[in-house]
């Protein structure tokens, strides 16, 4: 070979160790490229017999349950206690106490609450809201004295039609509404002495159901099965203990406030406090709407007592309007909901456009649940729908 003119001739140890570098460096360069992969979706399936009748079952399920609501919304309250139990029940076996014992123990318990309660709830009803419903006409006309005339016309407006509604009710239309309450009152009063032995049947059968529930799932679902359980006890139970502590100290904080405040206005807003408690506690199941709507009958006692009971009101209920959305909801609730406040707003008026009031304390529960469940089977089909290939080079 003859050098080109100009340049070096390369040695030829030199030349073959450059050469060998050429070619160490050619084959790492075909090994990562071969180790290099790349993503894409499998071709989609249609789902297996199998799964369309389990479809088919549970959209059966949902509209028997939808079309006796009003007949099984006890049962699911039968059935949220249940999972707010179960954990203290396996609590009490793992210390040694027999099951059948352990549930009884807990449904006593749980019954003796809810007779405090219902008498405290009786107690409220014929002490409080009765005469609070009784003086809605002397506190308008309190209110209409004090006001001025745009407002007092409004409020003399509200008056006429009251009287109006009250002297055109037709007696036997009170009388049959007065019956079809007490029938009310009735199955409600037999659903209710229903559901402790509901809910000790759950409590005890539960170890046999949930085996047997599993040995009837097909192998290859169990995991799926099991997670989408998780999923609907973790949301449901959690928000709804979740909304009891709130409620609690909303209720709690309202009444001690409000009775502070009517120690200091005097009557008629001194009589009230309690009602405005459990009122204020109640509606903390209505997320954003509740607290205002609790608001209102404290509005209307203070209107109708002195202006300083308007300033009082006012800005105890700010405070704890501030307190419960910046504290208590982002703390105890948030966690368990994680939806935006406008979400919220939205899901609280589409359930109780759907189902009322009930429809509108199911709504976030229910919502957090679908949430939870199309996000695992959507994460679970994505997974099972990636393969991994060698990326073309």
């Amino acid at each position: 070979m003859t050098a080109v003119e100009g340049t070096t001739p390369m040695p030829d140890k030199e030349m073959a160790a450059t050469t060998e570098v050429a070619a160490d460096n050619a084959s790492t360069t075909a090994a990562e490229d071969a180790e290099r992969v790349s993503l894409r979706y499998r071709p989609m399936h249609m789902p297996s017999a199998p799964f369309w009748l389990m479809l088919i079952a549970v959209v059966i399920f949902a509209s028997v349950i939808a079309a006796t609501w009003s007949v099984v919304f006890m049962f699911a309250i039968g059935l949220a206690l249940f999972a707010v139990l179960l954990p203290v029940v396996n609590w009490l076996v793992k210390r040694g106490i027999p099951r059948g014992l352990a549930s009884l123990a807990v449904v006593a318990v749980l019954v003796i609450v809810a007779i405090l309660v219902g008498l405290f709830a009786i107690a409220v009803f014929f002490n409080q809201l009765l005469p609070f419903f009784a003086s809605i006409p002397a506190t308008l006309s309190e209110i209409q004295s004090k006001a001025p005339d745009w407002l007092a016309s409004a409020i003399q407006g509200m008056l006429d039609a009251i009287g109006n509604a009250t002297a055109s009710v037709d007696p036997a239309h009170i009388a049959l509404g007065f019956l079809t309450g007490i029938l009310g009152l009735v199955g409600t009063a037999l659903a209710l002495t229903m559901l402790p032995f509901f809910i000790f049947y759950l409590l005890v059968d539960q170890p046999r159901m949930s085996t047997t529930t599993r040995e009837r799932v097909p192998v290859p679902w169990r995991p799926y099965v099991k997670q989408a359980v998780n999923i609907f006890v973790s949301d449901f139970a959690n928000y709804f203990k979740a909304e009891v502590i709130v409620g609690g100290i909303q209720g709690v904080a309202v009444f001690i406030g409000t009775f502070v405040i009517g120690l200091i206005v005097g009557p008629p807003f001194q009589g009230f406090a309690l009602l405005l408690g459990v009122i204020a506690g109640v509606m903390e199941l209505l997320p954003q709407i509740g607290p205002i709507i609790s608001l209102i009958p404290a509005l209307l006692l203070a209107l109708a007592t002195s202006p300083l009971a308007v300033v009082l009101v006012g800005g105890f209920y700010l405070v704890v309007f501030i307190i419960e959305a910046n504290v208590l909801v982002p703390k105890i609730e948030g966690e368990v909901i994680s939806f935006s406040p406008a979400t919220v707003i939205f899901l609280v008026t589409v359930g109780l456009a759907l189902g009322g009031i009930i429809g509108g304390i199911l709504a976030l529960p229910v919502a957090a649940i679908i949430r939870d469940l199309f996000g695992f089977i959507f994460r679970q089909v994505e997974q099972e729908a990636l393969v991994e290939e060698p990326s073309a080079t």
